[in-house]
């Protein structure tokens, strides 16, 4: 059996909570059968959004080595300071 990539499962899913939700407007079914329905729309709709968030990764941070010209100024703020 093949393996479903993301979008091809999430827009399965979102055609499913559109089927059920027609079904659910449109009268054909039982009124004690409505909330299970909508439910089960709600259900599909947030595993779609599931199967289609991206895990971020964290990005491990080094400190950064200040550039040149910062090094630059703060020597020169260093030797015009007035306590020398």
């Amino acid at each position: 059996m093949t393996e479903l990539k993301g979008q091809n499962l999430a827009s399965i899913l979102l055609y499913l909570a559109v089927f059920f939700h027609l079904l659910g407007m449109s009268g054909w079914v039982a009124s004690a059968m409505a909330q299970p329905i909508q439910l089960a729309v709600l259900g599909l709709l947030l595993t779609a959004l599931f199967v289609l968030r991206k895990k971020k990764r964290k990005a491990k941070r080094r400190p950064r080595k200040p550039p040149v010209e910062v090094t630059e100024m703060l020597e020169r703020a260093e030797g015009d300071s007035p306590g020398q």
